[in-house]
């Protein structure tokens, strides 16, 4: 409770040098992903650390579980519905990691693409990284 009271206090300075370092990682991720995605559709928030993606179709669980067997870890929208099957055809991505850690996820995924959903439900290895 006394960490939280410090950070509280000097939430003004943190807020001062965060946002634009988020802002900046939105920006970059959301230009690798319109580069590597063109289908893919989202809105730029405004707040927030999340860019929540429409696949344009259902495949959220298929291709996270292949995106961790290429050691990329994001979660699919079903998780965040409480009906299952709610937002198959969505994807949440946080832009909260660097720069470099977040091109190669993309890249990773677009690999897990090219390989093709067939087989995502062998038994994924360790994540590089994790949303």
């Amino acid at each position: 409770q006394l960490v939280a009271l410090r950070l509280i206090a000097r939430e003004p300075q943190i807020l001062r040098r965060r946002l634009p370092l988020l802002r900046a990682q939105r920006d970059q991720l959301a230009a690798q992903l319109r580069r590597e995605f063109p289908d893919w559709r989202w809105q730029t928030p405004q707040g927030g650390m999340c860019l929540w993606i429409d696949l344009g179709r259902p495949i959220a669980g298929p291709l996270t579980r292949a995106a961790l067997r290429h050691g990329v870890r994001i979660e699919g929208g079903s998780r965040f519905g409480a009906d299952p099957g709610t937002f198959e055809h969505r994807l949440r991505w946080p832009y909260t990691q660097p720069a470099e850690v977040a091109d190669e996820a993309v890249r990773r995924i677009a690999a897990a693409l090219d390989a093709g959903l067939d087989g995502a439900d062998e038994e994924p290895g360790r994540p590089y990284w994790v949303a």
